[in-house]
């Protein structure tokens, strides 16, 4: 029954990773069927079949809320996945999480933000997973192309789905394989819980006149038992975990009931693949019963290990991986593909092969001395040195792969963000910060919205000003020039002298080489809109001046043009985005959110931005997600391998440990013994697996020729959950233990 456990849990997780590739595909095709963009060249009319958007997202303590403004301009109007009608104006409808987070204690800021009446709930066809957080609000009196709305006459949009980047599909190789090898290793090891029993039963057999042969079919048959129980078992826990799914939450990624469906063919694998695997573990394992019966039946000790052929298949792994880097220029090919993951299965399956010996080792220099539980623990580990390290395999492996992927996935990120990771600088004093408020209309009310920021708790100033953006022409690079009158200008530049007419080329403290504006007295340009937008002279620039602090995007190494109305003409104001410069102090709790709520009560459309770290690949944004969702479930069902394994041994010593009860040894004697047994291990594979981890990911990032940078905290991070696992493991074996002591269990049959 331990066994069936065991590998149920294998088998649970193997069933959860085969249905990855539908959770992904299901995602996929909500995320297109909800898209709400004109994506093609051809232009919309309104029409009675026709509805306006407009984006109003917004954020609450760090959690995204996808907002949508919505007016049908037709009975006929499409409607977007999840809705069964559209809200009137002033109405909203929100998802399940949304509703929740609304009603939740704390929330009062948010509902001053959304106070609007809820009168529907989006359904599942419209939300990403059962946690995203969305709504559409109903408005009113909306223009195509005026503060951001959009004309639509349908929903979604089918994309070819695009290979991956070299380094991506590296990374997402990697990450498979680090994830499921240790549930490989977990399975196998599940597959001699109880071993040691096991191996005594068959080598009595085998000296009462068995012959091999009958030996191994006995040992197959309880094994294909097990297995078979193990598979049944492990569906019951798959189906049952599958109904908890959507309450769990790792990283913003959780998933639908439905869309954890396991693929055909990688299911049907999981159910062959198992009972072979411990068919093979089993036949490996009882070699010592059938050709020992008398050591084995004894319980004496091994015979001494040896390294040599134990490093042998890691580094066969390492020179393939580096012999891979050296021939392939991609990680996309099959022959590449096939490379990477022979070496990372030689590298972390080799470790396995060196934590005995290292094991060994250790106990043999250690033991001798020290307190009863120690010499214990010592004592135990050296007569059954396997049985102590089986458990401890898969945390090593993981442990390793986990290092390996963080690597990897710190080297690439790090490449693509030029080395650094860029962080906005606003030249604020310590303990206030600079945000930015934008809307696209009414551009003539920015003294009106910079009065109400002003008055926002925590807001310390608000500047307003008009936004326009141009292209040179011929080109397309966007170039910014900003309008408000003398007053204004004065607060976002240094100014000696302004008067109504007048235009300023402002430079930032940091510009650079990489500054590609053309700033020039009457040159012609295009208002940002398209090939058809108006064009724009630039007017006499009066004089040179520097940006001030209070500039919310002084971060930019580039120039821009600060022009009062006179000098800009009523054309430009006429395109332009109003804003609302803010400088906050962090001392005031909730402060963005504070800011946030301001900017929707004035108009829902109001976009607030904060500088914030560069953005990076939303690619790799989403497979980071993947990979941590799946270290913390291959980490946990480590920690139940390590788990079952000790009370596997308790129960299976339990006779041992009531005789030492009863001739006087104390119980905390024998709990300190188990952690001891726990500890060790442990401690040896944590050894292994950092160096080897370490080893593996700058091997892979030389695949993509990537230098190796290492994230300490988040190595630490790994390697931590390791020592706790032992302490947890350990408190939840007391109780067996306890049981163990009784007794009751000095009655024999």
């Amino acid at each position: 029954m331990l066994t069936a456990v065991g590998t149920g849990l294998g088998v649970a997780m193997l069933l959860l990773a085969s249905s990855v590739p539908t959770a992904r595909q299901h995602r996929d095709e909500r995320i297109h069927s909800r898209i709400d963009y004109n994506l093609e060249e051809r232009g919309i009319s309104a029409s009675r079949s026709t509805v306006l958007v407009s984006d109003i997202d917004t954020v609450f303590r760090g959690q995204t809320i996808r907002g949508r403004l919505v007016e049908p301009e037709g009975p006929n109007a499409p409607l977007p996945p999840g809705l069964d009608r559209y809200p009137r104006p002033g109405e909203m409808v929100v998802s399940p999480a949304l509703g929740k987070l609304l009603e939740a204690p704390g929330s009062g800021l948010l509902r001053d933000r959304l106070n609007h009446p809820a009168v529907g709930t989006i359904d599942d066809r419209g939300l990403l997973g059962p946690g995203e957080h969305v709504y559409f609000l109903g408005g009113e009196h909306m223009a195509d192309g005026v503060a951001g709305a959009r004309r639509l006459d349908h929903f979604g949009k089918v994309y070819p789905r695009k290979p991956l980047d070299p380094e991506l599909t590296l990374l997402t190789v990697a990450g498979i394989v680090a994830l499921l090898t240790p549930v490989g290793v977990f399975l196998a090891a599940a597959a001699r819980f109880g071993g040691e029993r096991r191996d005594r039963r068959l080598a009595a057999l085998r000296l009462i006149g068995a012959d091999r042969t009958m030996t191994t079919r006995i040992a197959a048959g309880e094994a294909l038992t097990s297995s078979a129980l193990g598979v049944l078992a492990g569906a019951a826990f798959f189906l049952a975990g599958r109904q908890l799914v959507e309450r769990v939450n790792i990283q913003g990624l959780n998933v639908f009931v439905q869309d954890l469906t396991p693929q055909p063919l990688p299911a049907a694998l999981v159910v062959l693949v198992v009972p072979v695997l411990s068919l093979a573990v089993t036949r490996l394992a009882m070699n010592k019963a059938v050709t020992e019966p008398m050591g084995v039946v004894r319980e004496s000790g091994g015979t001494k290990r040896r390294l040599w052929w134990r490093i042998v298949l890691p580094a066969l792994g390492l020179v393939l991986l580096q012999t891979s880097a050296r021939k392939t220029t991609t990680v996309q090919d099959t022959a590449a593909v096939t490379a990477v993951i022979t070496g990372m299965l030689a590298m972390l399956i080799g470790v396995t092969a060196v934590l005995p010996w290292l094991l060994e080792r250790i106990t043999r220099l250690a033991g001798g001395s020290g307190p009863v539980s120690w010499q214990l623990a010592v004592r135990r580990m050296q007569l059954s040195s396997e049985s102590s390290t089986r458990p401890v395999n898969g945390i090593v492996v993981a442990v390793a792969g986990a290092i390996a992927l963080q690597m990897l996935f710190t080297g690439i990120a790090t490449s693509n963000s030029g080395g650094r990771e860029s962080t906005a600088h606003d030249g604020t004093a310590s303990g206030t910060r600079l945000g930015l408020a934008q809307l696209k209309a009414n551009a003539g009310n920015t003294s009106h919205y910079a009065k109400s920021f002003a008055s926002t708790p925590g807001v310390q100033r608000a500047i307003g000003f008009t936004e326009l953006l141009v292209n040179q022409i011929p080109g397309s690079y966007p170039q910014t020039v900003r309008i408000a009158d003398c007053a204004e200008l004065r607060l976002l530049a240094t100014l000696a002298a302004c008067s109504n007419g007048d235009a300023f080329l402002v430079t930032p403290q940091d510009a650079g080489a990489d500054d590609m504006t053309t700033w020039k007295s009457g040159a012609t340009m295009r208002m940002e809109g398209g090939t058809h937008a108006p064009l724009w002279k630039v007017p006499h620039i009066t004089a040179t001046a520097h940006a001030t602090g209070s500039n919310p995007q002084g971060e930019f190494p580039e120039r821009m043009l600060l022009a009062t109305p006179g000098a800009a003409g009523a054309t430009a104001l006429a395109h332009s985005t109003g804003s609302v410069s803010l400088t906050y102090s962090t001392a005031q709790p909730d402060v963005q959110d504070l800011i946030r709520t301001t900017g929707a009560k004035l108009d829902p459309r109001f976009s607030i931005a904060f500088p914030t770290r560069a953005e990076g690949n939303p690619a790799l944004a989403a497979i980071k997600r993947a990979l941590l969702a799946g270290v913390a479930a291959a980490l946990l069902l480590i920690a139940a391998s390590m788990l079952v394994s000790a009370l596997e041994q308790t129960r299976d010593r339990k006779r041992l440990l009531a005789m030492l009860v009863a001739l006087g040894t104390r119980r905390r004697t024998l709990g300190c013994s188990l952690l001891w047994q726990t500890v060790l291990p442990v401690a040896a594979g944590l050894l292994v697996a950092a160096p080897v981890g370490t080893i593996l990911g700058s091997a892979l990032l030389g695949t993509v020729g990537r230098t190796a940078t290492f994230d300490w905290d988040i190595m630490l991070a790994i390697t931590g959950f390791g020592a706790t696992t032992v302490v947890v493991v350990t408190l939840l074996t007391l109780p067996a233990l306890r049981r163990a002591t009784r007794s009751d269990e000095l009655r024999h049959e």
